[in-house]
């Protein structure tokens, strides 16, 4: 195979390799002088294997650091991003379907963590904030489905179903009708609520109004 061009990317310190059977790979600009790669040059398997490796490692580090940017992420969400990310690329750049990226994600796992870039804490916060319909119990098992070991008792669940109760516009006119009351009371079991939350956080709420 030979490399027929290097072409100029519209994206920053990009640029694209273009092969002789028609394929390209985006490639970034400080690894074609790494590599030492010019134009019409003549490319066998393994320098093949270390392009592909070094276009893999860009593009997931690219994508890894946005998603940091977006929001906190534990290695474990982030690890299993890249695997969704490199399953989606492989299907764009046919060069990079047969390669194998478990590698390649365990070594932009641990640049990022020997950098700091993972805190459980900002997570963990982001994590309750973003979910504070659920019950403590939810919370706890979601979290620890991504290997973090969290403390529920932190949590108030009888807040967590006043916000529910308000966000549905519950209003005492529904509350006094035992069948809807009971159907209320089921949904908010279902989510994990304790039914004695549930009587107390429904009793404050009609005292409120």
């Amino acid at each position: 195979m030979k490399l027929n061009n290097i072409k100029i990317s519209r994206i920053p310190n990009r640029v694209n390799l273009v092969f002789s059977d028609q394929s390209y790979l985006p490639f970034f600009i400080d690894d074609v002088v790494k590599l030492s790669l010019i134009k019409n040059q003549e490319i066998d398997s393994e320098k093949l294997n270390i392009i592909i490796n070094a276009c893999l490692k860009y593009l997931g580090k690219e994508y890894a650091l946005r998603q940091i940017a977006f929001s906190p992420k534990t290695e474990k969400i982030l690890s299993q991003k890249l695997k969704q990310f490199f399953f989606r690329t492989s299907q764009k750049f046919k060069l990079l379907s047969q390669f194998s990226t478990s590698s390649v994600i365990d070594e932009i796992i641990f640049e990022l963590s020997d950098r700091n870039l993972f805190n459980q804490s900002d997570f963990t916060s982001y994590f309750i904030n973003k979910n504070k319909s659920k019950s403590k119990s939810q919370i706890k098992f979601l979290l620890n489905q991504q290997g973090i070991d969290f403390d529920s008792s932190v949590l108030n669940d009888k807040q967590a179903i006043q916000k529910i109760l308000s966000k549905k516009k519950v209003t005492t006119q529904f509350l006094s009708d035992f069948k809807l009351k009971s159907k209320l009371f089921a949904s908010l079991f279902r989510r994990g609520f304790q039914l004695s939350d549930i009587k107390e956080a429904i009793d404050d709420f009609i005292q409120l109004k």
